[in-house]
């Protein structure tokens, strides 16, 4: 009895499977086709798994002569494409595609190559009636051989060195029965010679397409991208249009799609994602839902991707608010106000109430981008209303965050990567390679491998931060791993979860980071806790003739401090920011002086460092030694103008600095000379002392020196805002100050406290009021609310300066 085959087991025997093809496979009904050269390519398709045939009463048949539908047609093409591209369609491209797909009921075998085909404007969405599957999902139109045309030469048209040609022409007999918009497709094929007229010289463009003229097609295509080494293009272009919106539908995720009626007649199918591409109407921004059905837009685009798109009329008119869109690089969110750096100086913005968040081109929320933020570096673009409230945040990840690292995990969309403490996840671009040594390396291999031979990686990426290239640069194997044990006479490592021993040769050569040493010296470093990588090269007998050691955890470890608290340290390397963790017991030497971990905490903010790590077996930071790059401001303790000569403490420390031979210096703005000042430091002693800010030439010599006075250290502990008085607890005795008419307001607080809560440009109506919410929390912390005053000559108060950690 004939076994009965679903249409959607059906759908395979077309497809077939890349990955497993049936060799050798004969037809009981080869003999039936309507011409005998046909038998090659039906049996090569089978052999490829391209159209694996039926099984019937224990034989297999072709069955030639039958029809191939819309869904198969472009099932082949696209198993033809992956083969040639080496990688399946993206998840977020099927994902993007899909409220489109199932509106038409197609087949969920045909998803991903219909979503293919709609990606790379094989197909538009115009066509997908052509698709459209009954209540069951199956799809039954035969496909003729113009339609099958325009997929292969649109596919083929998207491959380097098979272009269209501008003012393409047939020479069939039938040529007028074919349709305009197919000639520059069936142009490319018949050049190609991939598809062909017939004895006749007639192409028949209307007639059905049957499977034995689709194994020729099929087997022809797929030789010549695979038998070439052509090379997937890189980049599309650019192009702009201008036309009337016959769809526009905003998706549950965001994402806008969108189909244009352009003014030369052509139908577009365009997808915006959202965060990606900026919607506009007179100048300022609009949301994806304020796009009708009727209105006039100029779009650009890539493929089927949006770019751009502005609204030149609106059909049922939109009204505006005027807003602004700035970007800068974040650097810290809470609920009511968002920093970022514009430059080297730090700025804030508040949060309207019904702010909206973007991160990662998905919407979000406030908190979360707060705590993405803790492990990633993020660039921000801000839309701000006329008052300069926050309306909308986009958040992306910048290229400051690492592309060095361990990979830890990799599917076919994303790799993530552990650098330091954390772990970073990129988005793996379409047209992706991966390299080792120089060589190409296949990314199923590369998948399958990099758990078990531990792949150090460096990525290399593109203007979407997505990955274009993996390059390997360091692996474990049976001749390379971490270190495990080492004597006079043989070598231990780890790799890939297995344990390898190798007994040293009498001559062995030992290489540590690169400079000739000896054993003694790796195995004395390695009792100390210190964690190697060695390669080994063996001689005939397998005895280690070279031992090259790398300490494990140095990639990275020398740079300029970034941020430090009890349990990591942030440093920046080539631009790229890498947190470690700190030990209990790190070590800390500043200026190698030896100092406490507070030490270096207390003076990471007013002060920049160049930092270098050392780690234990763990790879945890146990040793931090810093050298203070630039003094800015500090006490002045010594001044030689004679010498070029200064000393100003900072950061604890007592810093010599040189002087330029020209440098301009002034004492509460009064303009004197460096002899002159150094008068002044006689007075300094005692209840005063001059503080500094400092300016330096291109040659790093201080060339400006702008001074003030400090006279009260104490304690705040009180603000009478009727009397404009403060008192300050000074040597357990509590003191008075009358404030002057004109108060300067310093606060150098800890990264924990925001200053700008209490200055008054920002929030407050007056200083005091926020210097009263400045003691009140300092009471409600239960810590000292620290101050400094400067007096005038009248004994009042000009400045204050309050200090918090």
């Amino acid at each position: 009895m004939k076994k009965m085959i679903t249409f959607a087991t059906a759908a395979s025997l077309i497809m077939g499977s890349m990955a497993m093809p049936v060799y050798g496979a004969t037809f009981a009904d080869i003999d039936t086709v309507t011409w005998s050269g046909f038998k090659p390519f039906l049996e090569q398709a089978a052999e490829l798994g391209l159209m694996n045939g039926y099984d019937e009463n224990g034989k297999k048949y072709c069955k030639p002569r039958n029809n191939v539908t819309y869904c198969e047609a472009v099932q082949l093409m696209y198993s033809i494409m992956k083969v040639y591209s080496g990688r399946d369609v993206s998840d977020t491209t099927v994902t993007k595609w899909k409220p489109v797909i199932s509106a038409y009921n197609i087949p969920d075998w045909a998803y991903k190559a219909t979503a293919y085909a709609l990606e790379n404007a094989v197909l538009t969405t115009t066509d997908l009636n052509k698709l459209q599957g009954n209540a069951n999902k199956i799809n039954t139109k035969p496909a003729t051989r113009e339609d099958v045309g325009i997929i292969f030469g649109k596919a083929l048209d998207t491959v380097s060195g098979y272009d269209t040609k501008s003012g393409a022409a047939l020479s069939y007999a039938d040529k007028n029965s074919v349709s305009s918009a197919a000639v520059p497709y069936l142009e490319l094929l018949y050049r190609a010679n991939l598809m062909v007229g017939d004895s006749d010289n007639k192409f028949n463009p209307k007639a059905n397409i049957t499977r034995a003229e689709m194994a020729v097609l099929s087997v022809k295509t797929y030789t010549k991208l695979t038998e070439t080494g052509t090379k997937a293009p890189e980049t599309t272009t650019a192009t702009t249009a201008a036309g009337t919106v016959t769809t526009s539908m905003v998706m549950q995720n965001g994402d806008l799609f969108v189909t244009v009626k352009t003014s030369t007649g052509s139908n577009l199918s365009l997808f915006g994602i959202k965060g990606d591409v900026t919607a506009r109407f007179d100048g300022e921004k609009i949301s994806f839902d304020q796009i009708g059905e009727g209105d006039t837009v100029k779009v650009t685009y890539e493929g089927t991707n949006l770019t751009a798109i502005e609204v030149t009329y609106s059909k049922n008119g939109l009204k505006t608010e005027k807003t602004t869109e700035e970007t800068y690089e974040l650097v810290d969110i809470n609920d009511s106000k968002v920093t970022v750096k514009d430059g080297s100086d730090e700025i804030k913005f508040y949060l309207d109430d019904d702010v909206e968040v973007e991160l990662d081109g998905k919407n979000s929320s406030v908190s979360k981008l707060e705590k993405a933020l803790e492990n990633a570096s993020y660039d921000v673009t801000l839309t701000l209303d006329e008052e300069e409230y926050v309306l909308e945040i986009v958040a992306v990840m910048n290229d400051n965050n690492p592309t060095e690292g361990y990979v830890t995990d990799v599917d076919d969309d994303e790799i993530v990567i552990k650098a330091g403490s954390k772990t970073y996840k990129y988005v793996l671009s379409d047209d992706l390679e991966i390299e080792y040594d120089g060589k190409t390396v296949k990314f199923s291999k590369f998948e399958d491998d990099y758990a078990d031979y531990n792949y150090f990686v460096s990525l290399e990426l593109n203007k979407k931060m997505e990955v274009e290239e993996i390059i390997i640069k360091s692996m474990e194997d049976e001749y390379s791993g971490t270190l495990t044990f080492i004597n006079v006479n043989r070598v231990t490592f780890e790799a890939g979860g297995d344990e390898y021993e190798y007994d040293l040769a009498d001559d062995v050569t030992v290489k540590i980071d690169g400079k000739k040493s000896s054993v003694d010296t790796l195995r004395a470093n390695f009792r100390d806790g210190k964690a190697y990588t060695v390669t080994v090269d063996l001689n005939r007998s397998d005895e280690v003739t070279e031992l090259l050691a790398t300490p494990k955890y140095d990639n990275n470890n020398d740079g300029e401090l970034d941020s430090i608290d009890e349990d990591e340290i942030t440093v920046i390397v080539d631009d790229k920011e890498y947190t470690y963790d700190l030990t209990k017991d790190v070590e800390v030497k500043i200026n190698g002086k030896s100092r406490d971990l507070e030490d270096l905490i207390d003076h990471a903010a007013d002060y920049k460092f160049e930092v270098e790590l050392e780690f234990d077996n763990d790879g945890d930071v146990e040793q931090i030694n810093a050298t203070l790059t630039e003094v800015p401001e500090g006490e002045l303790r010594d001044l030689i103008p004679s010498q070029n000569f200064m000393t100003v403490v900072a950061a604890g420390l007592n810093i010599d600095l040189t002087l330029a031979s020209s440098v301009d210096v002034t004492l509460e703005g009064e303009e004197l000379t460096l002899d002159e000042l150094n008068t002044q430091i006689d007075y300094a002693f005692g209840d005063s002392r001059i503080y500094v800010k400092l300016g330096y030439n291109s040659s790093g010599k201080v060339d400006e020196v702008e001074a003030i006075w400090e006279d009260v250290f104490g304690e705040l502990v009180e603000i009478d805002e009727d009397d404009d008085e403060i008192v300050v607890l000074e040597d357990g005795d509590k003191e008075t100050y009358e404030l002057a008419n004109k108060v300067e307001y310093n606060f150098k607080l800890s990264s924990a406290v925001d200053e700008d809560d209490y200055k008054k440009n920002l929030r407050y109506d007056d200083d005091l009021d926020g210097l009263q919410d400045f003691l009140d929390d300092c009471d409600d912390a239960k810590d000292d609310c620290s101050i400094i005053l400067t007096l005038n000559k009248n004994q009042k108060v000009i400045r204050i300066t309050v200090t918090a950690e």
